[in-house]
């Protein structure tokens, strides 16, 4: 369900800001989605999920013109699914943080028993040019933070696989637990790597920050 935004949703950190999306936000992330002119992927791709699909560049336009609609009428989701990452001394866009549903919650049965909500995040920096430079691991906490703060979600979660080695660095520099390996789980280039599953409860985070 969406609302009406009195106030956008602004979240400073030491090296990122996540802020509701701007026209200037959309246009840069639209260059880091639709494809490359003359083919291949950007460099990001060969990270974030390169085992998934990729937007066609009807599809990657049809999302960001959507998002235009959404900054111009400056209606979001109460609960955002997605906010920008910009440079905190900058203002400069660098990335996105999202969450999508791992499991959404049920009603409980008459004895109590129900599936809790189950969020998964999302991060990606998209040049790599600020790669390494602490924008994601401040992003994810900032968005952490936002989504305990905000939601009544007991744990959250991300998934990458083992070749990602940056994004693994992330989940250990801000105290995520691994809590899955599945082995022999992706092909990547030729390469079977492992799919693998960083977590925190809300406790965790409560008592690390």
């Amino acid at each position: 369900m969406s609302d009406p935004t009195i106030e956008n949703v602004t979240i400073r950190g030491e090296r990122a800001t996540l802020r509701d999306w701007t026209r200037s936000d959309i246009e840069a992330y639209r260059k880091w989605i639709v494809p490359p002119e003359g083919g291949g992927v950007h460099a990001w791709q060969l990270f974030d999920g390169p085992f998934y699909g990729r937007w066609t560049a009807d599809g990657a336009n049809r999302w960001c013109d959507g998002l235009l609609r959404k900054a111009h009428d400056g209606v979001w989701p109460h609960i955002r699914e997605n906010l920008a990452i910009a440079d905190a001394a900058t203002g400069e866009f660098v990335g996105q943080v999202s969450w999508y549903w791992q499991e959404k919650p049920s009603d409980p049965s008459p004895d109590g028993t129900r599936l809790l909500p189950w969020r998964r995040l999302g991060l990606v920096i998209f040049d790599p040019r600020h790669w390494s430079g602490g924008y994601g691991s401040d992003a994810l906490a900032l968005w952490t933070t936002y989504l305990f703060g905000a939601t009544d979600s007991e744990r959250l979660d991300f998934a990458t696989w083992s070749g990602n080695t940056g994004m693994c660095k992330v989940g250990q520099k801000l105290g995520f637990t691994e809590e899955a390996r599945f082995r022999n789980a992706r092909m990547v280039r030729g390469e079977v790597c492992d799919e693998v599953v960083y977590g925190v409860l809300r406790e965790e985070w409560a008592a690390r920050r």
